[in-house]
């Protein structure tokens, strides 16, 4: 994990316990910061350090150099990934890109002179969903929606969720993997996420999810961060078609989601069968769950 870092990151964090990091923030002419359990912290050359003088500080080329190697020296090849703003690291690392998005024909072509980097870093935490699949799941696989605001652990959640739901038996399981994050997979390996589990990777939700079921007959569809009405409409059409769907989505609270424009909808027409919020305040932590029609369940 994490090759396609410069020498000198790497030989930082070769002093830091690598499972408590959750995102590296390389930053051109700025310190280097590490999200580590949660807090943000500088990564010195000797590790984690809480003085800004003695943290690493990056440059443009160090991010370049970066992401020559995160695309393993062909740029040309995740041309796809760099039009929506991210580069996924062969293990399954998301490495989101701030710089100069470039147009053409109305339509992000690419993004160049990138002066930052947000690197989120994917565990396997067994045991994760335990509190969730419980709540969720204990009298059968329901479509469910986990939400929470950005960085608290849906991923890692729902990576386990499907290590766990291939454990109840056979059941054919499609994992929807837009980033490869989910699964990191890469021809021979992937993440655990359980011996049934077929893997699409870098495909748009509303193209892979209607061929999917067209193809790989799932009864149950992971898929994570759902962000458009076109992709709520080809979730329904999964739903409406026998198939559980288990996603996730950015939000806050119950209130904001009866408020979204893109989750109103699907509330309305109960699509997902529990809605489970985690708390704002942790990583991984389940705060309340809510049934169909968004009634708390104690």
């Amino acid at each position: 994990m994490l090759d396609f870092l410069t020498d000198g990151l790497r030989a930082a964090l070769a002093h830091v316990n690598m499972q408590r990091v959750y995102e590296l923030r390389v930053r051109a002419g700025k310190p280097v910061v590490v999200n580590y359990g949660g807090a943000y912290t500088y990564l010195g050359a000797r590790g984690l350090t809480a003085e800004r003088a003695l943290a690493l500080s990056a440059r443009f080329a160090d991010i370049e150099d970066i992401l020559y190697r995160a695309s393993e020296y062909s740029v040309y090849s995740v041309t796809e990934q760099l039009r929506q703003g991210f580069l996924t690291g062969a293990c399954g690392e998301r490495i989101g890109l701030a710089g100069i998005f470039v147009y053409e024909n109305g339509a992000v072509f690419t993004v160049k002179e990138v002066t930052s980097l947000n690197i989120r870093i994917p565990h396997e935490v067994r045991g994760c969903s335990d509190a969730v699949f419980a709540r969720c799941f204990g009298g059968g696989p329901r479509s469910t929606l986990l939400l929470s605001p950005p960085g608290r652990g849906k991923t890692t959640i729902l990576r386990d969720l499907a290590r766990r739901l291939c454990e109840g038996g056979i059941v054919n399981i499609l994992i929807n993997d837009e980033r490869n994050e989910i699964a990191a997979a890469v021809r021979d390996s992937s993440l655990d996420v359980g011996c049934f589990a077929d893997i699409v990777r870098y495909t748009y939700k509303a193209d892979a999810l209607l061929a999917a079921v067209r193809t790989m007959r799932p009864d149950i569809i992971v898929t994570d961060e759902i962000v458009s009405e076109e992709e709520i409409a080809a979730v329904a059409a999964c739903v409406r078609g026998g198939i559980c769907v288990v996603a996730s989505a950015h939000c806050k609270d119950a209130a904001a989601l009866s408020a979204s424009p893109v989750f109103s909808k699907a509330v309305e027409g109960r699509l997902f069968e529990r809605y489970a919020f985690l708390s704002p305040d942790g990583v991984g932590e389940l705060e309340s769950v809510y049934d169909a029609a968004l009634r708390p369940i104690g």
